[in-house]
């Protein structure tokens, strides 16, 4: 128990220093808390020697009410202290997995973690954050208040406090078997969280789809069996928790029981004052009641140790740039040297190598998998690779931070994600320092201005889980926008104007040559026309190189790029006939 207490003074790092301070006034606190008793006792010699008066009364009386008063004063400067040190702690531990999550490879949120790192920040964090801190102050002031009791009781008779002290050692192991159950099960039930978390998003993303083939049967079983199974495990937690609980509890009265019958034995047997009876006798119901707390206290530890540790399990892998340094580049040219790179076992890209001069577009052309959403995600090193290197102005990324990397690069794909936040914020994403009127100026650019004007909050309207009370154009044109507020100076481009109405492909086009003048410009093609304008073209197959060159070139060679070229030609050609 008092290595949860340590780990989380470490977690605390700069914030300790008030945590050690409220475990300092716990101590008064506790010995406040056994005042009570102490003044029923001089009450009780008196009144047996027949020597009290009003004035002992007054001041008995006195006694306790300030005891009270300067113990309430203290718990709420402890709690005071500790409860903002906890939300301050954790606000600075969520910033803190927010940066480490960026740097994370990207295979880790494609391998089945995501429930749990929705379980760690929804469920786990929250738990330490509300109750961490009030934990800590309870465990301390019952082991004090314990501590305390259990001197007063062989202070005032040697042989009660060898009872209490025998308790506590019974009570101590049947607690040891409580724990051992909670630390058995915890992983059991965090792991069914995980499931079902993982379970549960997993068909409200995909509701659309499982309507639209009838298959919400089907999908809701499994929901179904999810939640089974995590009642299952939680159910069969109490099962084997509640018997070694109950031996704690056995413990604790048979240690009221002995002291009660000891007492009254020890004052038939003339070897204890009445009022030292009558003391033992109240006594007796309350020196166990902290450790009583102790028990519903360490289901609650040890639920914040097993959280910790899920949480420290994220904190310690390995960031793809652990070892980067913040480099500054002058150039902006990209070249792949003998790249390799496989998803797990599964190989998608073979030593391909390739460069991208500074300011130039370079176009990827291939079939269905054949590996061009994997380069551009390799350019701003979302995975990292096997084999070979990936050069960003003559400097291999792997040198770079993950933000002296980025900050280079725009990136603007078919599926835009926004934020379930204002228009202006999902926009300041690219640049928090931009003012209104500096981002108006870029929405104009990006086409986005005039529609963003007639919602109903303009700027700061909320669009919604990502952006879902927008358009796919409208959405486009705020990514668009987001990437000519950033201005970096290498532009990845899925090209966004592939399944998009006339209309929306206009406005789109007309952004996007807008956001690509004077860069570095890597598009993967799915249009005719940026074809013929790119200044190298890379046909892939397989994860390979196949074919480069220009369109001029390329169209007079048979080869996959003549291939795809003249099915894209009859399929532009395309008109329905009559019969």
């Amino acid at each position: 128990m008092f290595k949860i207490i340590n780990r989380l003074l470490t977690l605390a790092g700069e914030y300790s220093q008030r945590i050690k301070f409220a475990f300092f006034l716990s101590t008064f606190e506790a010995f406040l808390g056994q005042v009570p008793i102490l003044t029923v006792l001089v009450v009780l010699i008196k009144i047996s020697a027949n020597d009290i008066t009003v004035r002992d009364a007054q001041l008995v009386a006195l006694v306790i009410v300030l005891s009270i008063i300067v113990r309430a004063l203290l718990k709420r400067w402890i709690d005071g202290l500790q409860s903002s040190t906890g939300y301050e702690i954790f606000a600075r531990e969520r910033l803190k997995l927010g940066d480490r999550l960026k740097r994370l490879p990207m295979g880790y949120f494609s391998n089945g973690n995501i429930g749990k790192i929705t379980a760690v920040v929804t469920s786990d964090l929250v738990f330490i954050e509300e109750h961490s801190m009030s934990v800590l102050s309870k465990v301390v002031s019952c082991y004090l208040g314990i501590a305390v009791s259990v001197i007063l009781l062989f202070r005032f008779d040697y042989r009660i406090g060898f009872i209490s002290l025998f308790t506590f050692i019974l009570a101590s192991l049947a607690l040891k078997q409580v724990e051992k159950v909670i630390v058995v099960r915890a992983d059991d039930r965090q792991e069914s969280q995980s499931r079902l978390i993982s379970a549960v998003l997993e068909y409200v993303k995909g509701i659309s789809v499982i309507k639209s083939f009838n298959m919400t049967e089907e999908r809701t079983e499994r929901i179904y069996q999810e939640f089974k199974n995590h009642r299952d495990v939680n159910i069969n937690f109490e099962e084997e928790f509640i018997p070694p609980s109950i031996n704690f509890d056995r413990a604790l009265a048979l240690g009221t029981t002995l002291t009660v019958f000891a007492s009254a034995y020890f004052y038939f047997n003339k070897t204890m004052e009445l009022s030292m009876l009558l003391v033992m006798m109240i006594f007796a119901f309350q020196i166990y009641l902290p450790f009583k707390t102790i028990n519903v206290l360490s289901v609650m530890i040890n639920i914040m140790k097993n959280a910790l540790d899920r949480f420290d399990s994220i904190c310690n892998i390995e960031n793809v740039d652990k070892d980067g340094k913040d480099i500054v580049v002058n150039k902006f040219d990209i070249e792949f040297n003998n790249v390799s790179f496989a998803y797990e076992q599964e190989q998608v890209i073979h030593n391909v190598s390739f460069v991208v001069p500074e300011n130039s577009m370079t176009a990827l052309v291939g079939k269905s998998g054949s590996g061009k959403t994997t380069i551009a995600n390799l350019i701003a090193r979302f995975w990292d690779i096997q084999g070979g290197a990936i050069k960003i102005g003559g400097v291999d990324s792997k040198e770079m931070t993950f933000d002296s990397l980025l900050k280079n690069i725009s990136m603007v794909f078919q599926d835009v994600y926004l934020f379930n936040d204002t228009i202006l914020n999902n926009l300041r994403l690219a640049k928090p320092e931009a003012t209104l009127s500096e981002i108006m100026e870029v929405c104009k650019k990006a086409c986005c201005h005039d529609f963003i004007m007639e919602l109903p909050n303009g700027y700061d309207t909320i669009v919604g889980e990502g952006g879902s009370s927008l358009s796919g154009g409208e959405k486009q044109r705020i990514s668009i926008a987001r990437a000519i507020l950033k201005d970096a100076p290498i532009i990845l481009l899925d090209e966004a104007t592939a399944s998009l109405d006339p209309d929306n492909e206009k406005q789109i086009q007309a952004a996007i040559s807008e956001l690509v003048r004077n860069k570095t410009l890597v598009v993967i093609a799915h249009r005719l026309s940026t074809i013929k304008e790119a200044d190298q073209i890379l046909v892939l197959d397989k994860g390979r190189i196949v074919q480069q060159g220009v369109h001029e070139k390329l169209i007079e060679v048979d080869g996959q790029y003549k291939d795809f070229w003249q099915r894209r030609m009859q399929a532009g050609s395309w008109k329905i006939s009559q019969v």
